[in-house]
């Protein structure tokens, strides 16, 4: 961990200790509130399994995979105009799906295996 690492993991020690939002706790200090933000999660995503990854790809860098079935009339809830089977669970989506739902949901399904 580099010295500036090491400052920074201090600094989000000393905030999350605050009990303060980062706006608050940046206040004053040489560094906004979402580089505070931004640096926490930098921390968080190393911590949790390494840098950061390829979309469509895990922390290992191995391609995760999903089964697309087309939609069948009168078989899919309404509106949806495309349907992804995960671990055996079933995913209607429609425009302007919440990408980020979608992966957090399927990263979901997966661990539970």
């Amino acid at each position: 961990m580099t010295t500036t690492d090491e400052k920074w993991v201090e600094r989000i020690r000393q905030w999350k200790e605050s009990g303060k939002t980062a706006e608050e706790f940046a206040t004053g200090q040489p560094y906004k509130a979402s580089t505070l933000k931004w640096r926490a999660a930098g921390l968080r995503r190393s911590a949790e399994g390494g840098e950061r990854h390829v979309e469509g790809q895990g922390p290992s860098g191995a391609i995760r995979m999903a089964r697309v079935v087309p939609r069948i009339r009168g078989g899919e809830p309404r509106g949806a105009e495309l349907v992804v089977e995960v671990s055996g669970a079933r995913i209607a989506l429609s425009r302007g799906f919440d990408a980020v739902l979608l992966t957090e949901v399927v990263r979901a399904l997966g661990a539970s295996r």
